[in-house]
């Protein structure tokens, strides 16, 4: 189990479990947060939210209880397939295409689990936090045994150095952004073998490849 504590989140109040399980993943039992494999990625668990209530006092908070398990056939993860350029863009259409809280807002943010076999998104998460958009597409791969290993994660967000951290704990190797990226999150992902790509603006029919050591953006 996991030792009972509180976490203060700002986030979109709907949808919590998702959040709330991709937060504990992530950010309370992943090995290279807790110490036990420094440089680890990918996440080790599955799980659920089985219980929320409302929490103790007169605030707005609220408790869940969280049952993890051994996430099966973890062992060697399998990167994404190679994508064209064209493809990389109409992905990046999709995603930015849909309605949602993005539009409009000013404040929110989103971000969204490719397939580059299936050639579909399948799965977007808004927030009003870009690191709770990771968490919360986390927790919805927990629960539904989703490897994000060889997906792309598609963000709206500046890639920061911790936001690409937490990307790689939940497993992606392939990140492509509509806004920019720090030159700290540049050389993490060259060290570390990772596709980074950012503003990616189909409207523009552009993006800048700051990182592929895997060879996967194809002209």
């Amino acid at each position: 189990g996991i030792a009972a504590g509180s976490t203060r989140l700002w986030a979109w109040p709907h949808g919590l479990a998702d959040l709330v399980l991709g937060h504990v993943l992530l950010d309370r039992v992943h090995p290279a947060v807790t110490g036990q494999e420094p440089g680890a990625w990918g996440m080790r668990h599955a799980g659920t939210v089985t219980d929320m209530s409302r929490g103790a006092g007169d605030g707005d908070s609220l408790a869940f209880a969280v049952s993890l398990r051994a996430a099966p056939g973890v062992g060697v993860p399998q990167p994404p397939a190679p994508m064209r350029a064209a493809v990389l863009l109409d992905a990046m259409r999709a995603f930015m295409g849909e309605e949602g809280l993005w539009d409009g807002t000013g404040c929110f943010h989103r971000a969204g689990v490719y397939d580059p076999v299936q050639g579909r998104l399948l799965r977007r998460a808004e927030d009003i936090g870009r690191h709770n958009c990771i968490d919360r597409l986390a927790g919805w791969a927990a629960r539904e045994g989703v490897d994000l290993a060889p997906r792309l994660l598609l963000v709206s967000a500046r890639v920061t150095a911790s936001l690409f951290a937490k990307a790689r704990r939940a497993g992606f190797s392939f990140v492509v952004s509509r806004s920019a990226v720090t030159t700290a999150s540049v050389d993490m992902a060259t060290e570390q073998g990772v596709t980074l790509v950012g503003f990616a603006r189909d409207r523009e029919e552009r993006f800048t490849v700051f990182a592929d050591a895997g060879g996967r953006v194809l002209e």
